[in-house]
């Protein structure tokens, strides 16, 4: 009986003949040497097992089919990476992101809008009247018409102080600037009577407005407002139907409280004429002006003092006046042809109470103004006396 020949085993090992180098059954080449290695194709039994490698010891190993597989695997994966390396993705290493810049936006600042002044609108000075020279009209009597100084007529059309006018003639006027009108005050009437039933009074010679007044109890003020009769002179006329407010009588006389003593008023300053100026003879009344120094009171006036110092005080004027104007009439022009000085002065007064005759009384209530004069002179001829007799006050 023949004796079996155990196959080698794959832990078998042989070596290299050139370097004796240990190498696997399966292995045709040495990996150190290079040598060529004997292959060994059947078994010792004579089976066929494959195509074996043989080793010097006779050797043979099986390639396991996985490895192939892997192997195959592993070529191609190589030859993708090279395909993907020369197209330049390299597939090894992690790419890094860019990073794209992105402008900064400069932030823009908005001006805010400039502030407009609004402009305050002022008014327009309204074109100046004309008027027509008639028979006897003067500069004063044409300023005291319009309610205007006799100085901004003479500036307005270049006249002298003479201011000579002809029929006919031209005269440019400037509009008067409005003044603020007084605040009225809340007084209640009484409402007993009314004006229906005041009763009337013809003025007979040597009465007055103000005897008129205190003789039937009624304010002096209120009697002249009612009956239209105006300052200066508040003339009334013999024979004139006077309406008697008793339906606003004066305060019944009674305890009189302890006055607050008021303070005084500053001197008025005095506007027309100017000091020193020349009236021209031709002139028939002077047109006195000056600023107001406060709102007066019920029992407040203008007291106005004119005198002629030329003729050692023999035209002396002293009256008053609610306005901040008076008219100095031709009774107190010279009739010489000569020029005359007249002084003038404005003062505050204050009603104190009443004459035996029933003119009131006034006291000053503050500083007087300064004196002016101005000069002014008669045409040689003396007047005619009126037919129509007036009673002034």
């Amino acid at each position: 009986m023949a004796r079996k020949i155990p196959a080698p085993s794959i832990a078998d090992a042989r070596h290299c003949p050139v370097c004796d180098t240990r190498v696997g059954i399966a292995a045709t080449k040495c990996v150190v040497c290079g040598a060529e290695l004997g292959s060994v194709d059947e078994a010792a039994d004579g089976t066929s097992v494959g195509r074996r490698t043989a080793f010097p010891d006779g050797g043979h190993v099986r390639i396991p089919l996985p490895v192939i597989v892997a192997g195959v695997m592993l070529m191609l994966l190589g030859g993708l990476a090279l395909v993907l390396v020369s197209v330049g993705h390299n597939p090894f290493v992690h790419p890094t992101a860019t990073v794209t810049p992105v402008p900064t936006i400069v932030p823009t600042f908005t001006q805010e809008p400039t502030s407009t002044p609004t402009q305050l609108p002022t008014s327009t000075p309204l074109p100046p009247l004309a008027h027509t020279v008639v028979e006897g009209d003067t500069c004063i009597l044409i300023a005291v018409t319009y309610d205007v100084s006799v100085q901004s007529i003479l500036q307005l059309n270049g006249f002298t102080q003479a201011c000579l006018l002809l029929v006919g003639q031209e005269v440019l006027v400037p509009v008067p600037t409005p003044t603020a009108a007084a605040t009225a005050t809340a007084t209640m009437m009484p409402l007993a009577l009314t004006q229906a039933a005041r009763p009337t009074h013809v003025v007979s010679a040597g009465e007055s407005l103000s005897s008129i007044a205190a003789e039937f109890g009624v304010s002096f003020s209120v009697m002249a407002e009612v009956n239209g009769k105006l300052p200066p002179d508040y003339a009334i006329t013999i024979g004139e139907m006077l309406s008697i407010p008793v339906d606003m009588p004066m305060p019944t006389a009674g305890p009189t409280p302890t006055e607050t003593s008021l303070p005084p008023y500053p001197a008025p300053r005095l506007l027309n004429p100017p000091d020193g100026a020349a009236i021209s003879s031709i002139e028939q009344t002077v047109s006195l002006q000056w600023t107001s120094v406060a709102t007066l009171r019920e029992n407040e006036v203008y007291l106005v003092s004119v005198e002629d110092v030329t003729d050692n005080a023999a035209r002396r004027i002293s009256d008053t006046t609610l306005t901040t104007r008076y008219i100095v009439t031709v009774d107190v022009k010279p009739h010489e042809a000569v020029p005359h000085i007249f002084r003038w002065t404005v003062v505050t007064a204050r009603q104190t109470g009443v004459t035996a005759d029933g003119r009131p009384m006034y006291q000053p209530a503050g500083t007087t103004s300064v004196e002016r004069t101005f000069t002014w002179m008669g045409i040689g001829v003396a007047p005619v006396e009126p037919s129509t007799q007036e009673v002034e006050q």
